[in-house]
């Protein structure tokens, strides 16, 4: 019985490890922006300011708690795209089914240390 036991705790261990090593990088947003296609062809563009963190895996952006795919397997749709500027991530768009929402990533700014000169 206790070798029964042993293997099942260490098939948790292993399945418990590999959910928590699952969380990629973390970033905040400070603003997004809605796009929604109007039927005549036109777009109404609206601008928000609000903050929220972004979770980028291997495969996929959890914004808020809601996951959405960016890198899909095959039959999967692209739910999701990443937005670079000079290799630093700028937004996150979502594509949605008449429209878009797009998460401005918050960067942070490198303090600048002040020179402490002896008296």
């Amino acid at each position: 019985m206790r070798p029964v036991l042993l293997a099942i705790a260490a098939v948790l261990s292993i399945a418990l490890y590999r959910m928590i090593s699952r969380g990629g990088k973390t970033y905040s947003y400070s603003r997004s922006r809605s796009v929604l296609h109007l039927a005549d062809g036109s777009e109404n563009i609206t601008q928000h300011k609000e903050n929220g963190s972004i979770n980028i895996t291997n495969r996929s952006v959890i914004i808020d708690g809601v996951e959405y795919c960016y890198a899909p397997m095959k039959g999967e749709e692209i739910q999701a795209v990443l937005e670079y500027d000079n290799k630093i991530l700028h937004s996150v768009r979502i594509l949605q089914h008449d429209g878009e929402k797009q998460f401005f990533i918050e960067q942070v700014q490198p303090s600048l240390k002040t020179a402490v000169r002896p008296a």
